[in-house]
């Protein structure tokens, strides 16, 4: 048996293109206000603090009492589930958990600032090279006829790569040929009054984001989880191997526990990793080559309502009880109202669908998270 190569055409579906998102403003206005605060123009170029979310023109609301249920969208994420990976694994490459192990084994409280600050900038010399060994392989065994199409999906990450290496080279020539304080200096004083909180809002803003969104924001599905884990891994071994063994330890090895705090993110990381990848291919059909041909989310198990309970629901939906009933929305952008039925002991879901089908039928919650994802207040 024989399966089709995918061409570039396969590329132009989701999770590889995505709704396009509302229009940002870009007039001189905008851009004054990104520089006024750090944490905008950090996002506008490493992408966003928080769950993607896209408007559309199809979500559904509910109809007046009597009418047919109108389609009406409000808004679209893309996989809740995976995207709730992503704070887990900034926490941690940001060195959450070597903070608290060092804490527990005598590291004291000032040791992991320390490091988080040499980690700072060993991170925005090993992020380029991370997204490189992330892109470069993508590129490199996607399926003939494909190259072009994947190396577009892997340009933006890799402008932001560039632009991250030009703050690095500009950082590092400021601290070995600019840093030059003097108390009695009026003007260097006022100077650092005045940008310093803004330099740090932003450099903090830039690492989370970094390691948030590993540069992957507009790319390829698999350039985040492919280049988190270098990212990670190069700036722990640069850390053991350039400061460690030069400044921390001279001469001498680190303790187990420090080596077991330096490197419990990166493992953690690379696991979250893991878990998307398998996200990716299971839920989305995203392959290393390209898309994976006839690839569907995995069929909802058949509902078990009763249908007097159904009929039952249906009557209060008609004659309007349904107003004001809380309304959840699963990943594919449906609108589920959680009705005051109770069914083996869960809560019932009414999905907002001009008609029934095997995927949106009325179910107990935890039936439509297991086929829809899970669902986020609308």
């Amino acid at each position: 048996m024989t399966t089709a190569t995918p061409g570039a055409g396969a590329y132009d579906r989701p999770p590889y293109r995505l709704p396009d998102a509302p229009a940002r403003a870009n007039g001189p206005g905008a851009w004054a206000l990104d520089v006024l605060l750090p944490w905008r123009l950090a996002q506008r170029i490493y992408g966003p603090f928080r769950v993607f979310r896209f408007s559309a023109a199809d979500a559904v609301g509910l109809a007046a009492p009597g009418q047919p249920v109108a389609t009406v969208l409000a808004e679209q994420a893309a996989d809740p589930l995976i995207e709730r990976l992503l704070l887990p694994r900034a926490l941690l490459g940001l060195g959450a958990l070597f903070f608290v192990i060092r804490l527990f084994t005598g590291g004291g409280l000032f040791e992991p600032l320390g490091q988080a600050l040499s980690d700072s900038v060993l991170m925005l010399a090993t992020g380029p090279v991370a997204l490189l060994l992330a892109c470069v392989p993508l590129v490199a065994v996607a399926h003939p006829g494909t190259l072009l199409t994947v190396a577009r999906l892997c340009a933006r990450p890799l402008l932001t790569a560039l632009i991250t290496t030009a703050f690095c080279g500009l950082f590092v020539l400021w601290a070995v040929h600019g840093y030059d304080y003097r108390p009695d200096r009026t003007g260097w004083l006022v100077l650092a009054v005045l940008f310093g909180p803004w330099l740090t809002v932003f450099f903090g803003s830039v690492l989370f984001l970094i390691h948030r969104n590993a540069f992957g924001v507009g790319g390829h599905p698999l350039v985040r989880p492919l280049a988190c884990v270098p990212l990670v891994w190069l700036t722990a071994i640069a850390h053991s191997l350039l400061i460690d063994a030069v400044e921390a330890y001279p001469g001498a090895r680190p303790t187990p526990a420090y080596l077991v705090a330096l490197f419990a993110g990166p493992v953690g990381v690379t696991v979250t990793a893991a878990v998307e990848v398998v996200l990716l291919r299971r839920r989305h059909g995203v392959g290393f080559r390209g898309p994976l041909p006839h690839r569907r989310p995995p069929a909802p198990r058949p509902p078990t309502l009763p249908p007097a309970l159904v009929a039952r629901l249906r009557a209060d939906l008609t004659h309007g009880l349904a107003h004001h009933w809380p309304r959840y929305v699963d990943r594919e952008g449906v609108v589920w109202a959680l009705t005051p039925a109770v069914h083996e002991g869960h809560r019932v879901l009414w999905p907002y669908v001009p008609a029934f089908t095997e995927r949106t039928r009325p179910a107990p919650w935890p039936e439509v998270e297991a086929a829809a994802g899970p669902l986020r207040p609308r």
